[in-house]
This record gives C-alpha cells, structure tokens and sequence, in this order.
C-alpha cells in the first residue's frame, strides 16, 4: 500500500517496474525517478513510476548520449552543434527524423532530474542568475505553445552541476518535500563546457520538456513547437 496518496515505497516502485530495488535506487540517484524522505522511509513518486513504465521504457533501444541528445535538441532548434565531429553531424541528422513519440526514451539522457519546493524570494534570486535556463511549460509558451502558464505551475531550470551544488546548501530549498514546485534539470558538465544556455530554452529543449509530461496537450503543443521549428529550418 501506499504510505502517502501519490506515492510509493521503494519495493514497490520496483514491483511496479519489474526490477530489483537496488536499482530503484539506482534510477533514484540519476534523476529518473522522483523521491523525497520525509521521515525514515524513502517514497517514490507514484507518477514518476508510471511514466518510465509507459513513456520511456516501452520502446526498444538506448537513449542518445547527452552529448548527442544536445545536438539533435539544437539542430531541431535551427542551431549548430559546434562540439560534433563530421560523422556525428551525419548521424544527428539522421536522428532528427525520429518520431516524437521516442523522444522520452531517446533524450532521457540529457540531465538529471531533481525536484525542490523553492520559497519565492530564493526562486526569484535564482532566476536572475546567469546560466539559469528556464525550460519546460513555460519556455513553450515563451515559444507560442498554446498551454496556461500561471504562477502554480512547477518551473523547470537547466543548470550546471556547479550550480546544482551551491543550491544543495542554499537556504530557501527544500529537498525532501511532497510537493515540490521546482524541477532540477542538470546538464552534464562536459555539455555545458560546449553549450550556451539562452535564458529560455530553444523550442526543441521546450519541446522535450513537454513529451516527457506524457499527457496529450503537452504533446501536441511539443510537436507544433516542433514543426514551426522545421519551418524555420528551411
């Protein structure tokens, strides 16, 4: 049974995922999976759960390396992706054809996932630093995706792992909370050595951000923030 409506204890978040709960805690360390402990017992998000069953896990294949999810996100983006060599441009061309619908499983590589209730004095500090990208809900919207952006909805920030651990000390973060408004999204070190983050997210980042949501208007408005971005290339 579940200890709190919404979530789940580690043995069964690894019942649920057909797996040992060693790896539960595996998938726990590396942002995949959403957890708190607010007392003794570590709880797993009981949606985090159904979405690596049902969006990410399904399909066949690894996921892209983060240095080759980057670069489909930029090309799809109408960037360049500086950092590849001649064959993996050949090869990022060919992955921007995959089907969104893959997108969960084949960029799930490209940050780590950490979530945090933030007070809104240390958010807004936040938000004023420079290499805080704004991702997500809103960043689709900053693009023209036709979803409510209001002030409850969860922000999601790319940051750098230099950045992440000065917050893991910070004062106004709290880790360990059931209802966290803040989503961590942070990018492996050698990608941030390569890449530039504008404040908003391009729309292909945007994009992604949305698909791993799974439900259907986050999709639809990922594959129009998609297509207007295919025009663009053009």
């Amino acid at each position: 049974m579940e200890r709190l409506p919404g979530w789940l204890s580690v043995r069964e978040a690894a019942s649920r995922l057909e797996v040992a709960p060693e790896h539960v805690y595996e998938l726990i360390a590396a942002g995949r999976l959403e957890a708190v402990q607010p007392g003794r017992e570590l709880l797993v998000r009981s949606d985090s759960v159904w979405h690596r069953t049902h969006v990410v896990r399904p399909q066949a294949g690894r996921p892209w390396s983060p240095r080759m999810a980057w670069a489909v996100m930029w090309q799809m983006s109408g960037l360049r992706p500086t950092w590849l060599s001649s064959s993996e441009q050949v090869r990022a061309q060919r992955y921007v054809r995959r089907p969104p619908e893959q997108w969960p499983r084949l960029l799930s590589a490209r940050a780590q996932k950490h979530e945090a209730l933030m007070l809104p004095a240390a958010l807004k500090k936040l938000l004023n630093r420079k290499a805080v990208c704004v991702g997500g809900l809103e960043a689709g919207v900053a693009h023209g995706a036709q979803l409510v952006s209001d002030e409850n909805h969860r922000r999601e920030l790319y940051v750098s792992p230099k950045i992440f651990d000065e917050l893991r000390g910070a004062r106004g973060i709290r880790w360990n909370s059931e209802a966290p408004n803040v989503t961590f999204r942070v990018v492996p070190g050698p990608i941030v050595d390569q890449v530039t983050l504008p404040d908003i997210a391009p729309p292909a980042v945007a994009a992604a951000d949305l698909l791993d949501t799974g439900d259907e208007r986050s999709t639809q408005a990922a594959k129009e923030l998609l297509r207007r971005a295919a025009i663009l290339r053009r």
